[in-house]
């Protein structure tokens, strides 16, 4: 009992003591409120900052993927570039053509023309060296009109400018040639597949016009164990009258496209229509020319029939044809005459409007 008695003293004493010391706590708390709100600030903040970081904070090392065209952009690009009339691009991507007609078109606003062909006259016909294309240039003193690209089917030309980017974007400046206003690039994933045209005034190197023809590619009906090598580039290009004539080809038969290669296109840079578009089969050569209303192309391969083309400006229809022993590579006009480069044979024609 008398253990009992003193356990419970004990106690007392201890509860008393708790007692006093918490009423101590709450007597210094209430006449130190601004300790107390500092702490309560703090504690928020802290949160706060928590949140904050939680919604905003990137974590550290991060990329931030630059937005992929996609086709509603492409669209507002195509739109904005339809309506530069001054060669100043506001979008920066290309305008991007829609897929083509793979057979004859004309626009149904275009009047019918009967443009008169041109007569050509042969006044020489030999054979060549076939690797002897750089002394054909110098001893005939005709001007190439291209520029130097390092690539495996580019050698030789002028210079190219320094103005003149050799890439854009990721690709590689694959061809470039130029006449009296305009230097033509095209831009491609290697060497001999250009599908970008950027075209530049010549005096001022200022980009006029950007445009993806990556839709001018591939025809609908092909051989699929070709597929590989039916990429259709650009391979010449001029501009006349604000409207752009641009050729497209592969460069493998035309069987391997069921015969759906080598057009030119007309476009009225106006408002990016398409004109008319040509038959296949009139134009591989390096590059085409324009003499007043007719256009002259070549086309020609392996196995297949070799042509020297005349073309209306107005119409894309084939006036006139003259046949060649093979494939022609360069069509350079040089006064009133018309020389012809093919694989294995020079020919030189006079031109009689």
């Amino acid at each position: 009992m008398k253990l009992k008695k003193v356990l419970l003293i004990d106690l007392l004493i201890i509860t008393a003591a708790l007692s006093g010391c918490q009423k101590e706590m709450l007597e210094k708390q209430e006449t130190s409120p601004a300790i107390s709100e500092q702490s309560q600030s703090m504690e928020g903040n802290a949160t706060e900052a928590v949140k904050k970081t939680e919604v905003t904070q990137e974590p550290e090392n991060t990329i931030i993927p630059e937005e992929k065209p996609n086709e509603a952009n492409m669209a507002d690009s195509n739109e904005e570039n339809a309506k530069n009339k001054t060669g100043e691009l506001i979008s920066p991507y290309p305008y991007l053509m829609e897929t083509p007609p793979f057979a004859y078109y004309i626009a149904e606003d275009i009047k019918n023309t009967s443009t008169i062909p041109l007569k050509l006259t042969e006044l020489l016909s030999k054979k060549n060296q076939i690797t002897d294309e750089a002394e054909w240039f110098t001893t005939n003193n005709l001007v190439q009109n291209t520029y130097s690209v390092s690539d495996l089917y580019k050698d030789g030309g002028d210079s190219l400018p320094d103005d003149i980017p050799a890439t854009w974007n990721d690709l590689t400046l694959t061809m470039a040639f130029y006449d009296d206003s305009y230097i033509y690039c095209t831009y491609g994933t290697d060497g001999s597949y250009g599908y970008i045209l950027k075209v530049y005034e010549k005096d001022s190197y200022k980009e006029a016009y950007c445009i993806d023809f990556s839709n001018y590619t591939y025809s609908p009906e092909y051989k699929e164990s070709d597929y590989n090598y039916i990429q259709q580039k650009v391979n010449g290009a001029a501009i006349k009258d604000n409207i752009l004539y641009v050729s497209h080809s592969h460069l493998t038969y035309a069987d391997s496209s069921n015969g759906m290669n080598a057009y030119i296109t007309a476009i009225d840079l106006s408002d990016m229509n398409v004109l008319w578009r040509s038959e296949a089969l009139v134009s591989n050569a390096n590059n085409i020319v324009l003499l007043d209303d007719v256009i002259i192309s070549g086309y020609g391969f392996t196995d297949e029939s070799d042509y020297l083309y005349q073309i209306d400006r107005i119409t894309g229809k084939v006036i006139a044809k003259t046949p060649l022993a093979s494939a022609a590579s360069y069509i350079i006009v040089k006064e009133d005459k018309l020389y012809i480069r093919t694989y294995h044979t020079d020919y030189v024609y006079q031109v009689t409007h």
